[in-house]
């Protein structure tokens, strides 16, 4: 391998394969100041001039200090029987300068994206894994599936609105997908778990319908705003009942109805009532929970005075009842009383 002795300012330092594109470190400026570069950068020479592989932020901390030279180590592309292309190789060199460096997702995805120009992403898996660590091994699969959306979806990811993880909620959407959740998805910060409870039943409601999901998320998310003043929790827990309500509004309707009757039933009691999964049959449960038996005597009294409450009977009539205005001539008959199709 060749030294050589480079003007910092004659270096080409805007190769692709430089990902983790970062402007130097103070600390990093200092210390070349102080103790001199004690790591040569890697740079191949491209039309007579050197083109940087690694240590791009020791070239740029160095154009800073007067009279510095580069000290850069010259290595090529071995040929085509090293089994990568230029690119990947590369690449790959890049990774191995860096091995040791701690990676976050952002990280991760800048990787791939280059990568997956030149190679299939599980085959970036595969080549990158030994360089990326603990990185890459515990989420290969949400890499690859985020890999697969449009770059837009990256500003997510790199502003921390979502998480590598949210990439199975989002998964196979374009870029029309994209931009009709847009002003949605940048409103709030999500989880993985948030982002799926409102994308994925938005997805099904529009498979079902047989629309799009831009067309399906203008309808279902009309009385919903990302500028209403609302706290983000807040604004989450709307997307998500509006979502949910376009994909089973059967089941919302019977959820809002138990939860008007039971408030009435329970007020000024500590119970809390709930209805039968799916509203599957009438039955309601009654959870309370006691730490005294002060708190069992008060109970066992309210549990009197509830027991008299005229809205029990339609309480418990209430799935029996959507089945009747199912049927009726004004409903679809087309459904099951869970809003699930036939």
């Amino acid at each position: 391998m060749q030294h050589l002795a480079i003007h910092p300012r004659d270096a080409d330092v805007s190769g692709e394969s430089l990902f983790w594109d970062n402007p130097p470190h103070e600390a990093l400026a200092r210390s070349l100041a102080e103790m001199g570069q004690l790591v040569p950068a890697l740079a191949e020479i491209v039309d007579d001039r050197p083109r940087i592989l690694a240590g791009r932020a020791r070239v740029l901390a160095l154009r800073r200090l007067p009279g510095r030279t580069l000290d850069a180590r010259i290595i090529a592309w071995p040929g085509p029987d090293c089994g990568h292309s230029p690119e990947v190789w590369r690449g790959l060199v890049y990774l191995a300068s860096n091995m040791g460096r701690a990676i976050d997702e952002a990280m991760l995805v800048k990787a791939g994206r280059y990568f997956s120009a030149f190679v299939p992403a599980p085959e970036f898996v595969r080549l990158a894994g030994p360089y990326l660590g603990p990185a890459l091994a515990s989420g290969s699969r949400r890499l690859t599936d985020w890999l697969s959306l449009p770059e837009k979806a990256d500003e997510l990811l790199f502003t921390g609105t979502v998480p590598l993880a949210g990439a199975q909620a989002l998964a196979g959407m374009d870029r029309e997908d994209l931009d009709a959740l847009w002003p949605w998805l940048t409103a709030a910060r999500w989880s993985a778990n948030t982002l799926a409870r409102f994308v994925t039943p938005l997805r099904e409601a529009a498979r079902a319908s047989g629309r799009s999901l831009s067309e399906t998320a203008d309808t279902a998310l009309a009385g919903v705003g990302a500028d209403q003043g609302l706290s983000p929790n807040d604004l989450i827990a709307r997307l998500s009942a509006a979502a949910k309500s376009a994909r089973y509004p059967v089941l919302t309707d019977l959820e809002e109805r138990f939860a008007a009757l039971s408030r009435g039933i329970s007020r000024g009691t500590a119970f809390t009532l709930h209805p039968s999964r799916g509203f599957e049959s009438d039955a309601v449960t009654l959870e309370l929970r006691a730490a005294d038996a002060a708190t069992l005597r008060q109970a066992a009294a309210d549990l009197a005075r509830m027991a008299a409450h005229p809205d029990w009977q339609a309480l418990w009539s209430l799935a029996r009842g959507q089945e009747a205005h199912d049927a009726s001539p004004g409903g679809d008959g087309g459904g099951d009383r869970n809003g699930h199709e036939a």
